[in-house]
């Protein structure tokens, strides 16, 4: 296990892999500086008997950095990594841990 979570850390520590932004607890004013992964796949939807290709935006953030998660959380891009600087994304589901307990998986809206 102390082999994924070292793994986990280097990915996340990648200038070109993760972003620096501030985390808000059902977006209060207190913030955490924290390392997310942003990751924008296509998501397939049905509806009656069509298949119809829709935008996601998910949000990776380490279980370490935040033990609790949860819908209408946010992160905020910090100015140095992010284009457009000071981007904020709500989570607009119930996150979810991998498997290995050590990442926070949640789907996000740009506000």
């Amino acid at each position: 296990m102390e082999f994924f979570k070292s793994a986990i850390d280097l990915i996340f520590a990648d200038d070109s892999m993760a972003y620096s932004a501030l985390y808000r607890k059902q977006g209060k004013v207190d913030s955490i500086p924290v390392r997310i992964i942003l990751r924008s796949p296509d998501a397939l939807q049905q509806f009656n008997s069509g298949r119809f290709r829709q935008d996601a935006m998910f949000i990776d953030v380490r279980v370490s950095e935040v033990p609790e998660l949860s819908k209408h959380d946010t992160f905020e891009l910090l100015a140095e990594d992010a284009t457009p600087s000071g981007q904020v994304y709500e989570l607009t589901g119930e996150p979810a841990r991998d498997r290995e307990r050590l990442i926070w998986q949640g789907e996000a809206a740009s506000l």
